[in-house]
């Protein structure tokens, strides 16, 4: 009898662990496919956008992607581009924008950035840098100029230095379609203003676009965007822990043919 239960004993033992290796290899194999997931979002190539004179060229996803995480968010941003001899001429949609009248902010080179808006990075130059423009704009045509340091090597640095939006030549429009939750603008930027940090003879610059979109209603008109209460989105994900969207490792390319 003693015999029997210790080979019965036996058995039960060895289905036990045959399950809890089994379950092991399942829980590694998610693991390895979620890592390797997460790997392909941060090490995968920048996006470039090629532009000509002749016609707009618009990107090619009408959703941008989360900051954290990388994953499209569900509102869509239309986005076409080109340029002339003086000119880099932007033209863009922002839809399913709920929370129009919501936003407070009519002052140039204000704190607009708390609340709804458009936002393009961009520096002169193939390569990434640690300085570069920072160019928004919100639905009621409120614009923000500022020129950036940011460096993270060998110490943390970072600066703005403002641009006098009234005399930059930058020219600006937006209109807003609360009925349909739309507002739509476009950006005429002096080429010479995208000559930072420095001139190259190459037309190739390095960009990334951005849009904050609010989630809930707010009673307060300074309210301020939280990870919470908004969405934070990039034409390109910065692939951060928490929403950032200065992250220049991020940038995509854009040439001028």
């Amino acid at each position: 009898m003693m015999k029997y239960l210790s080979y019965k004993n036996y058995v039960l033992f060895v289905l036990i662990v045959l399950i809890v290796s089994c379950k092991e290899k399942a829980m590694d194999s998610t693991y390895a496919n979620t890592t390797d997931k997460n790997q392909q979002k941060k090490t995968k190539k920048s996006p470039v956008l090629k532009l000509n004179k002749k016609k707009f060229t618009e990107t090619e996803s009408l959703h941008f992607n989360h900051s954290v995480g990388g994953d499209p968010i569900e509102e869509e941003t239309w986005v076409a581009m080109k340029y002339d001899n003086d000119f880099l001429e932007i033209k863009f949609e922002c839809r399913n924008n709920h929370r129009l009248d919501q936003n407070h902010y009519v002052k140039d080179n204000s704190a607009m950035f708390n609340q709804e808006v458009f936002e393009l990075f961009i520096c002169k130059g193939k390569e990434v840098q640690g300085k570069y423009l920072e160019i928004q704009i919100n639905p009621n045509n409120a614009l923000f100029l500022a020129k950036i340091t940011n460096r993270f090597k060998p110490k943390r640095e970072y600066k703005i230095e403002y641009i006098d939006t009234k005399t930059s030549g930058v020219t600006h429009t937006v209109e807003k379609d609360t009925i349909n939750d739309i507002w739509k603008g476009s950006l005429k930027i002096p080429l010479k203003v995208l000559e930072y940090p420095k001139p190259t003879k190459e037309a190739i610059y390095r960009l990334n676009m951005f849009r904050v979109i609010s989630n809930v209603d707010h009673a307060d008109k300074k309210w301020s965007h939280t990870t919470e209460t908004s969405t934070f989105a990039c034409w390109n994900s910065t692939m951060t822990p928490t929403p950032q969207f200065h992250i220049p490792d991020a940038f995509g390319v854009l040439i001028l043919e």
